[in-house]
């Protein structure tokens, strides 16, 4: 007894390529999901300024969602530079950023990190 995903009968096509135009039509067009350069930029920079302010991630939301491993573990930031050479890959801009955080007993320490920031369908910035 063989079984087939698609069911032979006319009514079960027309379900079967309903569910595909419905899934098709729904998807956002590749150009839609373009990243905006500038807005990446000013995305990334409100992500850090609020750490740097002391906010919480969710203080972020629903404006920019995001995760940075060492703010959820507590650490501090100090200072941030975005540095200029990004790549775009078309949907996401990753930005090299120049970070110095300091832990609970006041060590400071530096670091270059890349942060992947889309632009739609929603802001998000996330660390590398």
């Amino acid at each position: 007894m063989s079984m087939s995903l698609i069911p032979n009968s006319p009514r079960g096509l027309l379900i079967a390529a309903l569910i595909c135009f419905a899934i098709v039509g729904c998807q956002p067009s590749a150009s839609n999901l373009s990243v905006n350069e500038p807005q990446a930029r000013e995305a990334c920079a409100k992500f850090l300024t609020a750490w740097k302010d002391g906010k919480q991630l969710n203080d972020l939301k629903p404006n920019i969602i995001g995760g940075d491993f060492e703010w959820s573990n507590g650490l501090k930031l100090i200072g941030f530079e975005l540095l200029p050479k990004t790549h775009n890959d078309g949907a996401n801009l990753h930005i090299p950023v120049r970070l110095t955080v300091q832990n609970a007993k006041g060590r400071e320490s530096k670091s270059e990190v890349i942060y992947t920031v889309s632009t739609s369908p929603a802001v998000t910035v996330f660390r590398e």
